[in-house]
């Protein structure tokens, strides 16, 4: 028997919005069905052929340009590429080689500070040493990293900061087997610190000599890195991500075209570097974009389409030292965005690493996500598979169109050397920063278990980190022992980097031999990283340091009235604003009469007190509720939870400190709650 739809008519748009309207009952159909994104895009509620506006921009088969829908023909999983946070190369060794026998199948090395400035531990302050990645700075220290790692096998990544020379040249000392990527990115360093260790022009030389020597010797290692993934780290929306990476990426290409590259050349050694946000769709809808504007750039170039390849990294925005646990419902949302766009490897962060060392059962968590996704989910058996959703093709298009108008207001302004020196990006990154911060102050943007449904009474994670300065005195002995003579000033090349560090150099005697001019960069405003979820875990923090103090968290009566269906609503809602500072919350059963309320409330030894119950009760319950009480504890901070708004004069009068509603900013209020009770950091 044959399925048949006919006697079901097609319904018009318009036919399906009037329908919806009526199941509104009145509701703005705008407010209720409508989402507007940190993009500027508003997401439609359905989502019909006539919306997909994006077919020739990604392409109509995977595999083929504009590589939208991914340059393989075939589908795949992205490389377990997870991030170790070790400092020294015998630790990072011991953790890799587990890992890699465990589902690992690359390695994404995040140098600290001092390595990506060129200079030897001996020479770094503590906090530049293995605190943020590791510690690498002469032959030897990279042999022990990988010591029974075979890179002819296991893929490297390794970003190396301002310039990839020294590191290259490290590599080609230990192998010239290598393949992955050693990145340098010297825009994205440069925005990062605000300041550099080496003058750009020189970075830029020795850029070009790191893609040539690729090139010559058939190298299947990457040199070029793009880390767009900084920006939206510091609260930049996915069109902002988009086009800082065009613009770095063309100012690169015209710095080694200046140079005497090719432009193939050059398209074939960079690598971008994606975060993998929230918003499933949308950030799919990102990562296809980045593939067709990328093959956009080049073919207006002149150079043949080349595919972007693209790192997928969790995002840092989202994640919280706060019900930690929930941080891998986030990587997975993270991972399905990856396997789902086509990227090409990726990181899934530890659901602890905001807190400390990730442990070996949250690297192991982490490390699933990517095989079950694969694996179970099947999500590595289908190319594209989001290709033709009337939904994603659309924002894919719109992403692009925004992307490409900041991109050209970028090349109008110079280039993105100088929109930095000029501060347009900053200024555009901390504008959205500050949109975000607001959003999850309102809890417009929500988040498990930091601004909604919080755990007060959770047990933080037990923190434990590597000894920084233990690390500093080994690393530094290690390289004075190391370190045969001082070596004279060096060309720049490869092979000659090389040979000094297979005599014995080390990474600051190399940064100190090449001849590089004096630094004429100016400083300028710094890309600062940003977790939302920092300001709500501050006053958590307040509030367990006031529980040490006192034997308690601080605490909030909930002043309820009449039968639960009066207040239940309004001290729920109460009850999980206040939760989001720490605060304890304790309410009785419903009061009958003012005076019964503020009894219970004198009584209860909270000093911070919560109405709730109706609109339409409060006029005759407030004022009386807010006298006998300021009569028992004239001190008490009274709120009110709701906002009548024909009332909130009368109200003030009465006595009424504050209100507790849909509008309020919590991170302030709740702020001033603590600051009224006396609590300190």
């Amino acid at each position: 028997m044959s399925l048949s739809l006919t006697e079901f008519p097609d319904a018009t748009p318009q036919e399906w919005r009037a329908a919806a309207e009526e199941s509104l009952k009145g509701a703005s159909f705008d407010k209720k069905l409508l989402t507007r994104t940190h993009e500027g895009i508003t997401l439609q509620p359905i989502y019909t052929k006539v919306d997909e506006v994006a077919a020739p921009l990604t392409g109509f088969w995977p595999g083929l340009s504009p590589f939208g829908r991914g340059y393989r023909p075939l589908p795949s999983a992205p490389l377990v590429a997870q991030e170790l946070p070790f400092g020294t190369p015998k630790s990072f060794n011991a953790v890799a080689r587990e890992e890699l026998k465990r589902g690992q199948n690359a390695l994404a090395i995040q140098l600290d500070v001092a390595s990506r400035q060129g200079v030897d531990p001996s020479e770094a302050e503590t906090s530049e040493v293995a605190t943020c990645g590791l510690s690498l700075a002469c032959l030897e220290d990279l042999t022990v990293t990988l010591h029974d790692i075979s890179p002819a096998q296991t893929p490297l990544f390794l970003w190396t900061g301002a310039s990839a020379l020294p590191m290259l040249s490290l590599v080609a000392a230990h192998s010239m087997e290598w393949r992955g990527g050693i990145l340098g990115d010297p825009l994205t360093e440069y925005a990062r610190d605000g300041q550099l260790t080496i003058d750009l022009e020189d970075a830029f030389a020795e850029m070009a000599v790191c893609v040539k020597w690729s090139s010559d010797h058939g190298s299947r290692l990457r040199t070029v890195g793009v880390g767009a993934s900084l920006w939206a780290d510091a609260g930049a929306s996915a069109v902002e991500e988009l086009a800082f990476a065009l613009a770095t990426a063309v100012y690169y290409l015209r710095k080694l075209s200046d140079r005497g590259i090719a432009g193939d050349q050059i398209a074939k050694q960079m690598l971008f570097t994606y975060t993998l946000g929230s918003h499933v769709f949308l950030q799919i809808a990102k990562i296809r974009a980045a593939r067709s504007l990328w093959s956009r750039v080049l073919e207006s170039c002149g150079i043949s389409p080349t595919p972007a390849h693209i790192h997928g990294r969790s995002s840092v925005l989202n994640k919280s030292r706060l019900d930690p646990h929930t941080n891998i419902l986030r990587a997975t949302s993270e991972g399905v965005i990856g396997c789902l766009a086509g990227v090409d490897s990726m990181h899934l962060a530890p659901f602890d690493d905001t807190v400390r060392l990730p442990d070996t059962f949250s690297r192991r968590i982490a490390r699933n996500i990517h095989t079950i996704l694969a694996e179970e989910c099947d999500f590595a058996t289908t190319s594209d598979a989001a290709g033709g959703s009337w939904y994603v093709e659309t924002l894919t298009s719109e992403l692009a169109a925004r992307a490409w108008a900041i991109f050209q207001e970028i090349e109008r302004r110079g280039g993105m050397m100088a929109a930095l020196e000029e501060g347009y990006p900053q200024s555009l990154t901390t504008q959205l920063a500050e949109a975000r911060q607001t959003a999850a102050s309102t809890r417009r943007d929500a988040q498990i278990g930091v601004n909604l449904f919080p755990n007060p009474a959770e047990s933080p994670l037990e923190e434990f980190h590597e000894d920084a300065q233990a690390i500093h005195a080994e690393r530094a002995t290690t390289i004075e022992a190391l370190r045969p003579h001082a070596h004279p000033k060096t060309s720049r090349s490869v092979e000659t980097i090389s040979a000094a560090f297979s005599s014995g150099a080390t990474l600051g005697q190399i940064s100190e031999a090449l001849a590089r001019s004096p630094i004429r960069n100016p400083s300028i405003e710094r890309v600062k990283v940003l977790r939302v979820a920092s300001g709500f875990e501050a006053l958590r923090a307040r509030a367990n340091h006031f529980k040490k103090l006192n034997g308690h968290l601080p605490k909030v009566w909930l002043a309820n009235f009449g039968p639960p269906k009066q207040h239940k609503i309004r001290a729920d809602f109460a009850s999980g604003f206040l939760a989001a500072g720490g605060f304890e919350i304790h309410q009785g059963p419903g009061a009958s009469s003012p005076e019964e309320a503020a009894k219970a409330a004198s009584k209860s030894t909270a000093d911070v007190v919560v109405i709730c119950s109706t609109d339409d009760t409060y006029p005759a319950l407030v004022p009386a509720f807010v006298a006998s009480l300021r009569a028992i504890k004239p001190k008490t901070k009274i709120l009110l939870a709701g906002y009548p708004t024909d009332h909130i004069t009368a109200f003030k009068s009465a006595g009424v400190d504050d209100f507790l509603h849909v509008r309020s900013e919590s991170l302030n209020l709740l702020g001033q709650l603590q600051k009224f009770l006396g609590l300190t950091a």
